[in-house]
């Protein structure tokens, strides 16, 4: 029997949904895609001030106490980082951490 892939097995499945399983998956969807855009962000985010600061992993990991394969990982944009992690790299980095609006070219909506 030939193997299949999981896209065509999934897309298979997908068309006995109801239209509110359709309609979930796609709310779900979105929020996903979100959530990986500002992991994705964040890791960008890191990979500058690590680089700005003239670090490598392995240096900033010694001086953050966190694993090298953490920085990695939070870099590529799959880690999770808790609160204590992400104050840690900034304490290493010199750095603090801030909240800056997505969409800074926006005008302020009243």
């Amino acid at each position: 029997m030939p193997s299949r892939s999981y896209s065509d097995i999934a897309k298979k499945a997908r068309t006995k949904w109801s239209p509110q399983a359709h309609e979930i998956a796609a709310v779900l969807g979105e929020q996903l895609d979100a959530e990986v855009s500002d992991q994705i962000a964040l890791g960008h985010d890191l990979t500058a001030a690590r680089s700005s600061a003239h670090l490598t992993q392995p240096q900033l990991a010694v001086l953050s106490g966190i694993q090298q394969a953490d920085i990695s990982r939070i870099e590529r944009g799959l880690g999770n980082p808790t609160r204590d992690t992400l104050l840690k790299l900034a304490g290493a980095l010199n750095a603090r951490l801030t909240f800056v609006p997505k969409h800074q070219d926006e005008a302020p909506q009243s």
